[in-house]
């Protein structure tokens, strides 16, 4: 969910502006029918679960299209990248997580600990930190994999075999790795055909992409409710026609009114993904003492507010040029004699 100064393709902005949205409605559902709220089982919970089947693989999805350009690098310098991207807001927003349970002890769901928050190097504390972690992991085991030279059908059967083998929870003695290597699948596809990909996409009129990806949305929902997601092959298959059926709206949204907002919030998609937590509790509390009940003001309302002010502070934040919010920014690399003789 990161950007960078390179050439932007206004697809997968778009489809992460999409994303994004789908993230804060789960975070900010889920929150309503743990506090009761919501009740399980309701309208605002079925679209829940039925965005959980796809909106993280789509993430993992797309980080993986742009993993080639690790390929030709040098190992340390890898991993200055991920902890400049990943490990650093990591660190960082376990403490602002914590800071504001303290802060809002009465309206959040769990009170703070932390005890437990000391522990975020073995298990992620707050919402959503869980990605940059698993994600963390992802890259950099599919870059060993491929430094390796492992030819490329190998590393997809070995990353469905790591899916199956983590939907049984083999590697539960380290929950944050069983997760990861759930999600390692929708990496490595992305990853390991992104020639493919962009290539597929790159043409095509809107309109019919816009129809494919309904269609693949609605036979992954076909899917779920035929076989349900107990079967691990079938989670597979249901993530996978999602993560097809978001792509291909996307690409047919981009270049429309409305895409220019998704491409916006994708582009700050990371901002938003660690923001919203800090926002999306707060009409709760406003809703509450005005008298308003009701799931549908509690949903929409922290939907919105979760959005836009974590938007909002990403835009001021990227307006001010400060990054550290978010990321450690990269070094700046010195000028070269051409460009110095230029200037």
């Amino acid at each position: 969910m990161s950007h960078s100064s390179e050439e932007r393709l206004r697809w997968v902005d778009c489809c992460r502006g999409i994303c994004i949205i789908l993230v804060v409605y789960g975070h900010v559902t889920g929150g309503l029918v743990a506090s009761g709220m919501v009740h399980g089982g309701s309208a605002f919970d079925d679209f829940r679960t039925w965005v959980y089947l796809f909106h993280m693989p789509t993430f993992f999805f797309l980080s993986g299209l742009f993993a080639s350009r690790a390929l030709g690098r040098p190992l340390g310098a890898v991993l200055q990248t991920r902890i400049r991207t990943l490990v650093y807001p990591y660190f960082l927003w376990t403490g602002i997580y914590l800071l504001v349970q303290v802060v809002m002890s009465r309206y959040v769901n769990h009170p703070p600990d932390a005890g437990r928050a000391l522990h975020f190097l073995w298990e992620p504390y707050g919402y959503g930190l869980w990605f940059l972690y698993s994600l963390f992991l992802i890259s950099l085991l599919f870059y060993l994999l491929m430094l390796s030279r492992m030819p490329k059908e190998a590393v997809l059967v070995l990353a469905v075999v790591l899916h199956v083998a983590a939907g049984f929870n083999v590697f539960g003695f380290w929950p944050i790795l069983n997760t990861a290597m759930l999600n390692f699948v929708f990496y490595a596809i992305g990853g390991l055909y992104h020639q493919t990909a962009f290539a597929w996409l790159s043409g095509g009129k809107p309109r019919y992409s816009v129809l494919a990806g309904i269609l693949l949305l609605g036979l992954m929902t076909a899917v779920a409710l035929a076989f349900g997601r107990s079967k691990v092959s079938i989670g597979l298959m249901a993530a996978l026609l999602g993560v097809a059926g978001v792509v291909c709206v996307a690409k047919g949204l981009a270049d429309s009114i409305f895409g220019n907002f998704l491409s916006m919030l994708g582009f700050y998609s990371l901002e938003i993904y660690l923001g919203h937590p800090l926002f999306s509790t707060a009409p709760r509390a406003v809703l509450s003492r005005c008298g308003i009940h009701g799931p549908a003001p509690y949903v929409i309302s922290g939907l919105l507010i979760g959005l836009f002010a974590s938007l909002a502070l990403a835009v001021l934040c990227h307006k001010f040029k400060f990054p550290f919010l978010y990321r450690w920014p990269a070094p700046k690399r010195p000028a070269t004699a051409l460009e110095l003789t230029s200037a």
